[in-house]
């Protein structure tokens, strides 16, 4: 009874969280009258496809800190149709300085009953094979070996202690030869972790999370920060918040092949900052982003303000025709990919691209009722925009650009950039597309670095 894991199922998946938040508290939090005395040695929490908020102490979403933490949902769930574990993963806080982790994991043609042996397929009863589309599903072994994967793994690690495990979380192409042979999109955190940028804190996209960070961009067609919501729409946020960039290095024009200068967004820390947070060899960069659908248009070329202008070209150019409209940008499928480059103090600069620690992929596409045209009336989009956590240590860069070194802080700070190449677009809590990215930030934790 001191090593205890809980895991819950659908509404148990929520019911699971409560027990974790209830289990430290001392009076019921819609009757004080009602007191607890629970105090069991909960270390680990499992949802299985949850829901969330249905029941709210106090009327909030139930907060908890300091437990383990692992979501599952399946992008062809018929029940539970949004990702709302993943508002319980932003919600997990870590705050005593113990080793605790939280991981998401989106399983692409998963649906909601075959977790289990009785619930199968229909996931709206016994008829509603009649509306679920059921084509596409993953067969329910495959599903189940999953799971028997992750929930051992994920137990293996937060109950006996066995940091070997870990790297499984982190980048599940590690265990790829024991999962089913489909997609993955995960999100992974742990105590160590510090934020740099959530865009949360203000409306000001060029300050970070904490004093000493400046965020910049550079050759940007697109820069905003916005709030992230499930595939259910605006009604239904995830309760965070990412950074919108977008970019095309193709000069507008008739010559096509012509590229201007790579697009790029950067993170800045004073050295002050980098100081506090011990920014060393033994630390990682976290970025958590996902690329879009949409297509940015041609980058307008390059004007020289400094030069007066033609008064007598002005003349000519306002006789000439009008130009057609230049047509909206449509779906973008040109494949993701960027390069995270660090800089330290002394200006030694370290690139990587983005696909060592993982691959971006677009959104992908769900069909989880028979026709269409329902699935269409019924979702605002056709995805779920789930945000894929990059795990990168600074020991790989070292170990790529020999005269970086991460722990030279010096008065010119640190600082880490995106280099944007082609055209793109991210969405984040940046590829050629179009992308969404939110906690970047700095893991202090040693013990994820293989």
């Amino acid at each position: 009874m001191n090593n205890i894991g809980i895991m819950g199922h659908s509404r148990g998946g929520e019911a699971v969280v409560i027990a974790a938040a209830f289990n430290r508290l001392s009076h019921y939090p819609d009757d004080a009258n009602v007191k607890f005395n629970f105090n069991f040695n909960i270390k680990s929490v499992f949802a299985i496809a949850p829901v969330d908020g249905q029941y709210k102490p106090a009327g909030v979403f139930t907060p908890v800190e300091n437990v383990n933490y692992m979501v599952i949902h399946g992008s062809h769930d018929g029940d539970v149709s949004s990702f709302n574990g993943l508002r319980a993963f932003q919600r997990i806080k870590f705050t005593d300085g113990k080793p605790w982790f939280k991981v998401a994991w989106y399983v692409y043609r998963a649906n909601h009953g075959q977790w289990n042996t009785v619930w199968g397929n229909k996931d709206n009863g016994p008829r509603s094979a009649r509306s679920l589309d059921l084509r596409g599903l993953i067969t329910p072994e495959e599903q189940r070996q999953f799971s028997k994967v992750t929930i051992g793994g994920f137990m293996e690690a937060t109950l006996h202690g066995k940091s070997e495990y870990l790297p499984m979380f982190r980048d599940h192409r590690t265990i790829g030869a024991w999962l089913p042979k489909t997609m993955y999109v995960t999100r992974f955190q742990e105590s160590g972790f510090k934020s740099l940028a959530t865009y949360e804190e203000d409306v000001d996209v060029t300050t970070g999370s904490v004093p000493g960070v400046t965020l910049s961009g550079d050759s940007l067609a697109t820069w905003k920060e916005n709030v992230l919501n499930l595939r259910s729409g605006a009604n239904d946020p995830i309760n965070t918040n990412v950074v919108t960039l977008g970019w095309n290095n193709h000069i507008r024009g008739d010559d096509t092949t012509k590229l201007g200068k790579p697009a790029s967004y950067t993170i800045t820390l004073s050295d002050s900052l980098t100081a506090a947070l011990r920014v060393g060899a033994q630390s990682a960069i976290y970025l958590s982003l996902a690329p879009t659908d949409a297509k940015p248009g041609p980058r307008a070329p390059f004007r020289d303000t400094t030069k007066k202008a033609d008064s007598t070209k002005k003349d000519s150019a306002s006789k000439a025709p009008a130009k057609k409209p230049e047509a909206k940008p449509g779906k973008d499928s040109t494949p993701v990919d960027l390069s995270i480059e660090v800089v330290d103090a002394a200006g030694h600069a370290a690139r990587l691209p983005i696909t060592r620690y993982g691959m971006p992929r677009r959104p992908l596409e769900i069909h989880i009722l028979r026709r269409h045209d329902q699935e269409q009336q019924r979702y605002p989009t056709q995805y779920e925009l789930v945000l894929q956590t990059y795990v990168m240590p600074l020991v790989d860069f070292a170990q790529a650009a020999p005269g970086f070194d991460p722990n030279h802080c010096g008065p010119s700070g640190w600082c880490s950039t995106s280099s944007l190449p082609g055209r793109s677009w991210w969405t984040t809590s940046a590829s050629r597309p179009r992308l969404a990215h939110s906690l970047r930030g700095i893991s202090r934790d040693a013990s994820l670095t293989p």
